[in-house]
């Protein structure tokens, strides 16, 4: 890359939970602090410890959600200071020479006023709920404003960004990437053991997925129902957490397959749990371009998922798994059966996922896409 190793990079984050946001940020502060400076602009959150790993410099603000006013000035702040941080491997870089904002199209009007020449990218990390609409929107008309370029993660949010009035010309489309994993088996093992796991003897189909509305989680409850039925051998591996877990739960105990449905939580070596899994399902009503799939399909899972946002562009349907409409029960349960039924067609569909995976959603083709697009804008 031309970029030069002198160069500042600011990245700010609305929050620092542990979504797919993060996941991507990470990623790309893990590959550009080794050339670059870098410095996070970000609340405190339950990632933090795994950004704070990473040597750079951070600076807390407070999450406009909890108090606008404080935010804002905790914001401007900070990123003042930031524009006059040295490194210490490199004293002579001082000013900021690129911002990043994820995620809250709001934190670039404070940013650009400060910055009027300076470039701004912004990623789109898909909206949700009831109120997606009108967070597209906004997002377009603050893009069109204040961002010098903005990424969408999938072609599907590239459309649906255009439809709504950003800018084509603005626009960059860079699949979100996941590293191929390194699995650690004595991981595997511990995983295995502490949910009673044996993929030996057992078939194990897995999601991992926030426990909202949003993932259709509810769905594959009832499907994955239709289906266990006398098979005790049969488990489904939620990993997750989030606000409907309770809900989720007894929804298991109603459905009379509480023990043989696992809800893992949140965990911190996904990979591992996730090899344990003979293929994957994606049930989600709302989804830009999942880190979760693209997790699957590098560790070669075959996988199921609903034709929605960036799942159709990840899930190459008859080749690498299956699509279904979103909310259909009936479908699911047809298409796990199936795959159930099909072992050498699931052992098919995880191979050609893996090369998919290799074409598409490598993170190093996340990255290198990423640094071009900065390259671009600083040259």
């Amino acid at each position: 890359m031309i970029m030069g190793n002198n160069k500042h990079l600011v990245y700010v984050l609305p929050y620092l939970e542990q979504g797919g946001t993060e996941k991507q940020a990470l990623s790309l502060i893990e590959e550009f602090q080794q050339r670059y400076q870098v410095s996070l602009l970000a609340p405190t959150g339950k990632t933090l410890p795994l950004f704070l790993d990473k040597q750079l410099n951070y600076t807390e603000f407070t999450s406009w959600d909890r108090n606008f006013f404080r935010g804002l000035r905790e914001l401007v702040a900070g990123i003042k200071a930031a524009n006059q941080r040295q490194s210490l491997a490199e004293p002579l870089c001082k000013r900021i020479d690129l911002i990043h904002v994820h995620g809250a199209h709001e934190l670039m009007i404070p940013l650009r006023l400060l910055f009027p020449k300076l470039p701004i990218v912004f990623t789109v990390h898909g909206y949700h709920g009831a109120s997606a609409d009108i967070s597209y929107r906004l997002a377009c008309i603050f893009a069109n404003l204040w961002a010098t370029r903005v990424i969408c993660v999938c072609q599907t949010e590239y459309d649906i960004l255009v439809k709504f009035g950003m800018n084509p010309a603005k626009l960059e489309m860079i699949y979100n990437g996941v590293p191929t994993p390194i699995l650690d088996r004595s991981i595997v093992d511990s995983l295995a053991q502490k949910f009673g796991l044996n993929p030996s003897n057992q078939t194990i189909i897995g999601t991992a997925a926030r426990l909202s509305e949003a993932k259709g989680l509810t769905y594959l409850l009832q499907a994955f129902a239709r289906v266990a039925n006398d098979k005790s051998n049969l488990r489904l591996v939620i990993a997750g957490v989030g606000e409907l877990e309770q809900q989720l739960k007894q929804q298991a105990e109603d459905l009379g397959i509480a023990k043989q449905t696992i809800f893992a939580g949140y965990v911190n070596n996904l990979p591992e749990l996730m090899s344990l899994f003979n293929f994957f399902v994606l049930p989600s009503l709302q989804e830009a371009c999942s880190l979760a799939c693209a997790e699957a399909m590098a560790q070669q899972k075959a996988v199921i998922g609903t034709s929605i946002g960036g799942i159709v562009e990840q899930v190459a349907d008859g080749q690498t798994g299956f699509i279904i409409p979103p909310q259909d029960v009936d479908s699911l349960a047809e298409k796990l059966q199936y795959l159930l039924d099909r072992p050498e067609l699931v052992d098919e569909f995880a191979r050609n996922g893996r090369k998919r995976y290799e074409e598409y959603f490598a993170l190093d083709r996340m990255l290198f896409k990423t640094e071009d697009l900065y390259t671009r804008l600083l040259n």
